[in-house]
């Protein structure tokens, strides 16, 4: 049994469906089925806030669960208003009505001896049903066959993330060990590291350059085998907030039945449970074993002719150089901190399984796997702008700006010209083969539409928060142009909201923007007052400004005090 829904938390419908099944085992009717459609289409979503894509960022990385309270209370006050206004036109149309009258005298009279009884069912509930909830989640419930089910749903879930599956578990179920090289061709889309590939790496760049994907859990339950795949889905897509496309190829389930289907489509993700599919390698181009955390090539996949391939020796080279953490299951250094002398792909992986070790949370290892496919994607742009002279994944003016000194550099990518050919270079046979997926192509329209509906024009509020949170080589010029943009752009709320998103609590929150409390230039300080008080001014940017650290707030406070008396 089960439900087609347009949400993407399809996890909440799962208490429901199995009392439906029970109850379609004992009356196998189309009655039982048309109850369960009724119930689940009755689940009141009224007072749930429909919240925008900054938004959603801000409140999933907040540590406030109480960020957008007013927005909850808002939509709960009109509907307790409306409820009003319906009970007392009941009481207008029961003055008019003799049975009616007496029917609410009378339950008017109980309803008093119950009050002065103190033992009203809703009175405690409505003074205190706001408090303490986390804004996190909407809780609502569905009612069916007289059973009230409660029901969180998620507010912070992104496009391709899709019901309750675990990152985590992906993430330690592949982080095998160290296999001994073969003598084999690598494929430059996917060992990028050469035979020394790391299996998560080499997973990422099956799923970036639109491979065929399997994941093969023989004796498996179905749903186990369900939940990687959408986690690879949330792999491939960068926490599900990055890139779009993968979803729509996944098939968390299938089976012999549907391989012409699961075949007709390029570059699916697909859960199975039968071992004939690993068999045959001319179905797939990997395969990852769940039962044996190893991940396999297909020798059936072409080398693409015309790509970027380096020779074995160059492979090897950078294998020794930058994966010589050695593929275990820890990759922690011992001083806990990542080697940032070798390439993202080893900086990343150690700082993903030091945090899965620490037992950070489900959010954020989904954050660290975001900012890397967002560093990614920010040397696309660059690739192509330094191939063709132009590219649709970024502006070309900013692009160019990127080799001259100043703040106009685009995006994320690192602030020195050798680092990012580094990278490139080192990236480049995964940005061919990524270049025509079909997550590049939706990248290209959502970089246009963002364009076009982004509330700041002009700057670049990612490159600017990146250069004040990492730069130590900025002069005062330079700081002081960061500022004084954000000052003249940042004006309406919604455009704070906008710059909140690329300042997650999570990370820090306001902490690169209160350093300008502290410079010598008393102009600079100006500007951060400035861009404070319409932070300050946000209902969410309040609850920033409050989390941010003691001794910031003083020096806010105090020189707000100094500039409005000078």
């Amino acid at each position: 049994m089960a439900v087609c829904t347009r949400h993407r938390f399809i996890h909440i419908y799962q208490a429901i469906l199995m009392l439906a099944l029970e109850n379609y085992y004992r009356v196998p009717t189309v009655d039982t089925l048309a109850e369960l459609y009724t119930s689940v289409n009755q689940m009141d979503l009224s007072c749930m806030p429909q919240l925008s894509r900054h938004e959603t960022t801000i409140l999933r990385f907040s540590d406030d669960q109480n960020m957008f309270e007013e927005r909850f209370t808002q939509l709960e006050g009109g509907r307790r208003l409306a409820d009003t206004l319906s009970r007392d036109a009941e009481r207008l149309e029961a003055l008019h009505n003799p049975a009616l009258a007496e029917l609410a005298a009378s339950a008017s009279e109980e309803s008093a001896m119950t009050s002065r009884r103190g033992t009203a069912p809703d009175s405690g509930r409505a003074r205190g049903s706001t408090r303490n909830k986390d804004r996190r989640f909407f809780d609502t419930e569905i009612v069916y066959s007289g059973v009230k089910l409660p029901i969180r749903v998620p507010m912070t879930v992104y496009p391709e993330e899709i019901s309750d599956f675990s990152l985590i578990q992906l993430l330690t179920t592949f982080a095998g060990a160290l296999q001994a090289p073969s003598s084999k061709t690598t494929h430059p889309h996917l060992e990028s590291s050469g035979q020394y590939t790391h299996p998560i790496i080499l997973l990422m760049n099956g799923l970036l350059t639109q491979k065929r994907v399997i994941f093969l859990g023989h004796g498996k339950p179905a749903g186990e085998v369900a939940n990687y795949v959408l986690a690879a889905v949330a792999l491939g897509s960068g926490g599900g907030g990055v890139l779009r496309g993968f979803a729509n190829r996944a098939f968390p389930y299938t089976n012999l039945t549907n391989l012409d289907t699961l075949l007709s489509f390029s570059g699916y993700i697909a859960g199975v449970t039968n071992p004939a599919f690993e068999e045959h390698p001319e179905w797939w181009d990997l395969l990852c074993n769940i039962n044996t955390g190893k991940i396999t090539v297909s020798p059936a996949l072409a080398v693409p002719s015309g790509s970027h391939a380096k020779s074995q020796a160059d492979s090897l080279r950078r294998s020794l150089d930058s994966v010589s953490l050695s593929r275990n299951r820890s990759f922690s250094s011992r001083e806990g901190k990542p080697d940032k002398w070798n390439n993202l792909d080893t900086e990343f992986i150690q700082d993903l399984m030091l945090a899965i070790e620490r037992h950070y949370g489900e959010v954020a290892i989904r954050a660290k796997v975001e900012n890397y496919v967002r560093r990614f994607m920010s040397l696309v742009p660059l690739y192509e702008f330094e191939r063709s002279g132009s590219t649709l994944l970024g502006d070309p003016a900013h692009i160019a700006a990127s080799d001259k000194p100043g703040i106009d550099g685009y995006s994320i990518s690192p602030g020195d010209k050798e680092s990012r050919d580094h990278d490139i270079a080192f990236y480049q046979s995964r940005i061919e083969g990524f270049i025509g997926t079909q997550a590049y192509h939706n990248a290209q329209s959502d970089y246009q539409s963002m364009q076009s509906s982004s509330f700041i024009r002009g700057i670049d509020i990612a490159h600017m928060v990146y250069c004040l949170r990492n730069s130590t080589n900025l002069d005062v010029n330079e700081v002081e142009a960061i500022y004084k943009r954000l000052d003249e752009q940042v004006v309406t709320d919604d455009q704070v909201t906008e710059l909140l998103a690329s300042l997650p609590q999570s990370q820090g929150g306001l902490q690169p923007l209160a350093y300008g409390f502290y410079h010598p230039s008393p102009s600079i300080r100006l500007y951060t007052v400035r861009l404070f008080e319409k932070i300050e001014g946000n209902q969410a940017g309040a609850r920033y400004v409050r989390s941010t650290n003691f001794f910031h707030q003083c020096a806010f406070s105090n020189l707000r005090y100094a500039f409005s008396c000078s």
